[in-house]
């Protein structure tokens, strides 16, 4: 039996809200989507980065997520639209207002913390959706904690699992040993989602891809948080060559990732400071923070990484507490570097 081919899930506007402080206007949104519309792309995600309802937590947002996947639904009826959901209280009155244009909940959770997803996705069932549980910072734990935390995740109720290389740690091996010991748990569709902080984002989704997946994440000019994600035009490319999306028309997709450089200006970029953190499995945002952590303690940004890292005992995220206590031994004061740097 031929194999079918995998859902691409395109993730412009979501992830790559981050290179422009999430700043869409609902116009820039519907040319996206009618972009992906008129090349074949059946799947994107249309909400604010950190996940509906961002403006409302005090993130950078020009419009509310209902009036970008408005504009998106207008322009591109027959896109299929997700949603990306943090586990946070807003997000529940949020939803129901939204129900008309998104059939997928992708809520993003650590893959140690599945349980707080388990709200969201009675919710969506509720209202009959498909509950995606995304297993954020699989890249900071064994392929068996991965195994673990999508069982859960099934146990909850998800429709589909996805493994999550949130800040481009993994090689395409790590992928397939990650998918494996999922795939060994779970009979639901899974899905991958990889970040391009190694350069790696095309192998790691083909890697994805001949392991089976059901979804497989990318964005136009390769679009996304830090080093950006894999890019939409290019796995196409790779995709075609291995004879499948056929359906896909690689000139349209290739002028629709053109028409963002009126949008973002440059494709990302990988840092010093990120494959620093992708290497040491952290997360955290903005690196160029780090950079000016490091300086005020007179240190180089490798050594405040790596203390930093030391202090985190276990932790999947580097918080403002980790750092203060970093910075406390070099005799910095963290509020008052804050507040320095608000003066600037």
């Amino acid at each position: 039996m031929q194999k079918q081919d995998p859902n691409i899930l395109d993730v412009t506007v979501r992830d790559g809200g981050y290179l422009i402080s999430h700043k869409y206007t609902p116009e820039k949104v519907a040319q996206i989507a009618v972009g992906l519309q008129e090349a074949g792309i059946t799947h994107a995600e249309i909400s604010h980065g950190v996940g509906i309802g961002g403006r409302m937590m005090g993130f950078p947002g020009l419009v509310d997520d209902e009036q970008l996947l408005e504009a998106a639904k207008e322009a591109a009826p027959n896109l299929n639209l997700t949603i990306f959901i943090s586990p946070v209280e807003i997000a529940l009155p949020i939803l129901p207002g939204l129900l008309d244009f998104f059939e997928i909940g992708r809520i993003g959770c650590n893959v140690n913390q599945v349980s707080e997803a388990e709200k969201y996705v009675q919710k969506l069932k509720k209202y009959g959706k498909t509950a995606s549980i995304q297993l954020s910072r699989c890249h900071a734990l064994p392929p068996e904690e991965a195994a673990k935390g999508a069982k859960q995740a099934v146990e909850l109720g998800a429709d589909i699992v996805y493994v999550v290389d949130t800040f481009g740690s993994m090689l395409p091996e790590d992928v397939r040993a990650y998918l494996k010991a999922v795939k060994a748990e779970v009979k639901v569709p899974i899905g991958f989602h990889g970040h391009n902080t190694s350069g790696v984002a095309i192998p790691n989704a083909l890697a994805a891809v001949d392991e089976g997946v059901a979804w497989v994440d990318a964005s136009l000019m390769g679009v996304g948080r830090g080093s950006g994600n894999a890019s939409l035009e290019k796995l196409v490319a790779a995709l075609q060559e291995r004879g499948s999306h056929s359906a896909v028309h690689l000139d349209r997709l290739a002028r629709a990732a053109e028409s963002l450089l009126g949008i973002f200006g440059r494709p990302p970029s990988v840092n010093y400071g990120e494959l620093l953190l992708s290497i040491e499995r952290i997360d955290f945002s903005p690196v160029s923070f780090l950079d000016l952590c490091a300086h005020a303690a007179g240190t180089s940004l490798e050594d405040f990484i790596m203390q930093t890292h030391h202090k985190m005992k276990g932790s999947l995220v580097m918080t403002e507490d980790h750092l203060k206590e970093t910075l406390n031994e070099y005799g910095v004061d963290y509020q008052k570097l804050v507040e320095v740097l608000k003066g600037q």
